[in-house]
């Protein structure tokens, strides 16, 4: 490959990334419903509702906005950022802010991403085992995980 076209492939990359995150998290998603198409069904009522020992469908996505905003801030190069234990899975009842602040951090990590220099992918991430690029693919994934979760959810409160 001509060393010329190196800057346009790495640019690509983060694209590819967005592109990724956008649609699992809009649709559409190859794998099944995206993260907002899911949760547009799910009511203030269904979000607070306890199923056995499981986090409720608010604290879920609160996490989910919990750890958008921990790659958000270490893209960002805030080598500090951790999440905290009361963050992680925070009691909630506000389901329409919750969605809120999921949207924001959505916003602030599509971003982020764009921002970030692509030559530092395969770097990696302070205090972690792994490479931005690998944390990246896996704020993906772990979206798409807790969808499922959130859909299970839905269904046996709704029942």
């Amino acid at each position: 490959m001509n060393q010329g076209h190196q800057p346009l492939i790495r640019f690509m990359e983060n694209n590819k990334i967005i592109n990724l995150l956008q649609q699992s998290f809009d649709g559409p998603a190859w794998h099944g419903p995206s993260v907002m198409e899911v949760l547009s069904t799910v009511t203030a009522h269904t979000a607070i509702q306890k199923v056995s020992t499981s986090h409720t469908i608010i604290e879920l996505v609160m996490h989910m906005t919990a750890w958008r905003n921990f790659v958000s801030k270490r893209l960002q190069g805030n080598n500090d950022f951790e999440v905290s234990e009361m963050a992680n899975f925070p009691k909630g009842t506000d389901w329409p802010a919750a969605l809120e602040a999921l949207q924001e951090g959505q916003e602030e990590l599509m971003k982020a991403i764009s921002l970030f220099p692509e030559g530092k992918l395969k770097e990696i991430v302070p205090t972690r085992t792994y490479d931005f690029y690998t944390m990246l693919h896996g704020i993906i994934q772990h979206d798409i995980y807790h969808t499922g979760q959130i859909t299970l959810l839905k269904k046996f409160v709704d029942h």
